[in-house]
């Protein structure tokens, strides 16, 4: 059971939750002022605010857990699977083109981006509802996967109600993002960066200073510290792991299954608050500076993660466990609770503002896609800016307490996460690569593709017992059989609204005709050098 903490501890966090409510009272003035304000900052960011931003945005304390379990069982080659199905190599696709394209069409959401790839219409708001609805479930999706790891966490370390932390932690968030917006986000997540450098740092030095590793590696199986996949674990993996992680140990057909999935979520592109992040930049070019810092600053959870494993498994020896069944996501939370007052609390504010940088992005792109995708268009168009506002706090509110309330659904954050990714995010990610490279697939291609696959996804779900390394690829097979056969059925969208599309963003795809035209119409270089640098600097 847990430790409360100290007096001192105490202090620090109070301290730190303090500050972080005055940032989102300080910014509320800014954000206030009307919608492009509260949601986007004004759209007039640079570069090195996102960049600090939005490293701190990638790493929570949940998956933070989830990434220690999965090691600490898997050894090694779980860095292959983390690295494959987390889908962390599209950071730097979107350093290398992603960003810009997105910041040039000069939209409020993901799904109004529609309009500009397929102009206005019926259609086009088809594809727009489809993409909005998405974009809501997979955030309350999110924000449950996150209020599993709070709960857990806090009753490793603190003995606290998993009720109780996740009402304080979703709190403090609701605060300073409702209040906020989106500068709101961008002020505390560069505090909370900062935390996390400086928490990264303090970890790799205790982990340097724990001793000699050798007699760990000698309670594990020889295969545990290989980096070199092989097609199934070692003998005796399923039989030394919880249930949870048991369908790991055919790895090499899972991971061949899974890399076809990770090439549609490389040119899928962002889906998530990272869409709102780059939108908000200054131009173009700062939206991909923006991307090149998050390559970097990535490697923050890898050393916060490899710094607790290395910690709790000298813990567990100290105690006489290292070859026993524990539970790997409950690592981090374990060592935390050895460590001396004021030590403690401090880490926990340093976590609890990773958590919390992760959280708020999403509670912002959750009210900007109700306000602007719903309520402006369909709800209350007459209201007023700031009654828009409102709303969309109101949004902010909502999602918070659905998330907070489906997170007592599980137990295990991996498998929380797993269904997030493998069922909600898998359902967009062909028509979404579709919609970016292939000039003929149509709103209602994207619209019914969506739609489709998620119909394929709870089949496969529902109706088969079938392993991860089978369903995934049948998934995203099926979904590019069906949004193949919609892109050649279904008429494209207007040639006008294309070539604006292509001259403006200039993709690398499948856009042989429209690039001819726009070519032809002096809008584009004859031999357009442009898409041939994109696919040279993604690789």
């Amino acid at each position: 059971m847990g430790t409360a903490l100290s007096l001192a501890d105490g202090a620090i966090v109070a301290v730190y939750f303090a500050v972080v409510v005055l940032l989102g009272i300080w910014a509320q003035r800014r954000a206030t002022r009307g919608i492009d304000s509260f949601f986007l900052a004004d759209r007039n960011l640079p570069w090195w605010m996102l960049g600090i931003a939005g490293c701190s945005s990638y790493i929570d304390i949940g998956n933070t857990m989830a990434m220690i379990g999965m090691l600490f069982y898997l050894g090694l080659q779980g860095v292959w699977f983390l690295h494959v199905v987390w889908g962390w190599f599209i950071i730097c696709f979107y350093m290398a083109f992603q960003a810009k394209w997105i910041r040039r069409s000069g939209v409020m959401t993901f799904a109004e981006w529609n309009r500009t790839r397929f102009g206005d219409g019926r259609d086009t708001e088809f594809a727009r509802l489809v993409a909005a609805g998405f974009l809501l479930v997979l955030m309350v999706f999110n924000l449950m996967t996150m209020a599993v790891g709070i709960g857990k966490f806090s009753a490793e370390l603190l003995g606290m109600p998993e009720w109780l932390s996740k009402l304080l932690v979703f709190s403090v968030v609701g605060v300073y993002t409702t209040l906020g917006g989106f500068f709101g986000v961008v002020l505390t997540d560069m505090l909370q960066t900062v935390l996390i450098a400086f928490g990264a740092l303090l970890l790799a030095v205790f982990a340097f200073q724990a001793g000699d590793p050798s007699p760990l590696l000698a309670a594990k199986d020889p295969a545990w510290s290989s980096l070199q996949p092989g097609w199934s674990l070692w003998e005796g993996y399923a039989a030394s792991v919880p249930e949870a992680f048991r369908g790991y140990e055919a790895l090499g057909p899972l991971l061949l299954g899974c890399t076809g999935w990770l090439v549609f979520r490389v040119l899928a592109g962002p889906n998530v608050w990272d869409f709102q992040f780059f939108l908000t930049a200054r131009s173009p070019r700062d939206a991909a500076l923006a991307g090149g810092a998050w390559t970097v600053g990535y490697t923050l959870r890898w050393i916060i993660g490899i710094a607790f494993l290395v910690l709790g498994l000298h813990q567990l020896a100290a105690t006489g466990r290292a070859g026993a069944v524990v539970d790997g996501e409950k690592l981090m939370p374990m060592v935390l609770g050895t460590f001396p007052s004021g030590l403690r609390g401090l880490f926990v504010a340093i976590l609890l503002a990773a958590l919390m940088s992760t959280l708020d992005a999403m509670v912002n792109v959750t009210s900007s896609v109700v306000t602007n995708d719903f309520v402006r268009r369909y709800l209350a168009r007459s209201l007023g800016p700031v009654g828009q506002v409102r709303l969309g706090q109101a949004a902010s509110v909502a999602a918070l307490l659905l998330g907070y309330g489906l997170s007592f659904l599980f137990v295990d954050i991996g498998k929380a996460w797993e269904l997030m990714i493998f069922v909600v995010v898998t359902a967009i990610l062909v028509p979404a690569t579709l919609r970016w490279h292939w000039w003929r697939f149509s709103a209602r291609g994207f619209g019914y593709g969506v739609l489709g696959t998620a119909v394929l996804l709870l089949a496969v779900a529902l109706l088969t017992d079938w392993a991860d390394a089978v369903k995934l690829p049948v998934c995203v097979g099926g979904s590019l059989v069906v949004s193949l056969v919609l892109g050649f059925a279904l008429p494209p969208a207007d040639r006008e609204v294309l070539v604006k599309f292509y001259a403006n963003v200039r993709p690398f795809g499948v856009w042989g005709p429209v690039r001819e035209e726009a070519a032809a119409r002096g809008l584009v270089p004859v031999r357009d050098p442009q898409p041939m640098y994109d696919v040279v600097n993604g690789v």
